[in-house]
């Protein structure tokens, strides 16, 4: 199972959108936001995240690996709405990806009202009825 303040991180990045606390410039391929900094600097320090700049305000970064993150998460997600269990994150490129999205999953449907009008990389968007991607 995976700290709710790694979660938190990683979903922040995958909820990324221009109305959200955490936006994604599809040019630079780097994310600004407010992060939790002990997280954080733990990824940086892994190599799954590249920090670009860090202000009093905001701080950029670069998710590495994004590719494979983004579609190991949906794998996640699409697996667990599926009812499988979480051995499919074996088969992924990113299997710690596959496992947040999947806990991201199962930690929304507890409360359907979360998924109303909800936009993150992997779900289903309720307006276009597709699948978001990021």
């Amino acid at each position: 199972m995976i700290s709710k303040k790694v979660r938190e991180l990683f979903v922040s990045l995958m909820e990324a959108t221009n109305d959200s606390p955490v936006s994604y410039d599809i040019e630079t391929e780097q994310y600004n936001g407010f992060f939790n900094s002990v997280v954080l600097n733990k990824y940086i320090e892994l190599g799954a995240i590249e920090l670009v700049e860090s202000e009093t305000d905001t701080t950029v970064i670069i998710l590495n690996g994004r590719d494979d993150f983004l579609s190991s998460f949906a794998a996640g997600i699409r697996e667990a709405k599926n009812g499988s269990d979480q051995a499919y994150a074996d088969y992924n490129a990113n299997p710690f990806a596959f496992s947040i999205g999947y806990e991201h999953y199962h930690q929304l449907s507890k409360k359907k009202s979360k998924l109303d009008g909800y936009i993150c990389h992997g779900f289903e968007r309720e307006d276009t009825g597709l699948i978001h991607q990021q």
